[in-house]
């Protein structure tokens, strides 16, 4: 180590133990760098690691095989069960009313151009709407009357409004 390295280690050493205590773990670390330094490791041989390679990536291989395996079973068991479910409860289920959607509103309205004349309730909300709008530009524009009493009576209306539609 060097001796910045060294300073550092004593230094975070003290930090743990009392000084004499440190100054020895710091010299049974040096005696252990000086006895690894001393007696090298061995390198292994080039052909065990490569035997140690090949046979992780059998095994490698092997797992994943297996893990293709069950993962191609279980989407096959999941497509057989979907499959069986909309058998099951599918569109040709006898318990369905085979209602037509179209025999609720009237053909004369589906065959009209103006939809809102041709339906009551559309139309009165159209003329409520339209009243209100009226109402809202002239409040900008300042030509109603002044004071809260036109607010009220405006906000009083949509009120009603807003209550009748969602009665139906």
């Amino acid at each position: 180590m060097r001796d910045q390295a060294h300073e550092n280690l004593i230094e975070l050493l003290q930090r743990f133990m009392d000084e004499p205590t440190a100054r020895a773990a710091h010299e049974d670390i040096q005696a252990g760098e000086r006895f690894l330094e001393a007696y090298p490791a061995p390198t292994p041989d080039v052909r065990l690691i490569a035997t140690i390679k090949t046979q992780m990536a059998v095994a490698a291989l092997r797992r994943h095989r297996i893990a293709r395996l069950v993962h191609g079973s279980l989407a096959a068991a999941a497509a057989v069960i979907v499959l069986a479910l909309i058998g099951l409860l599918g569109p040709g289920s006898a318990n369905r009313s085979h209602m037509s959607y179209v025999a609720i509103i009237p053909p004369a309205i589906w065959e009209s151009d103006d939809i809102t004349a041709d339906d009551l309730d559309l139309a009165y909300f159209s003329s409520e709407i339209g009243q209100i709008e009226a109402q809202v530009q002239a409040l900008d524009a300042g030509e109603s009357e002044s004071g809260s009493g036109a607010l009220d009576e405006f906000e009083d209306e949509l009120m009603a409004i807003q209550a009748d539609f969602w009665k139906g």
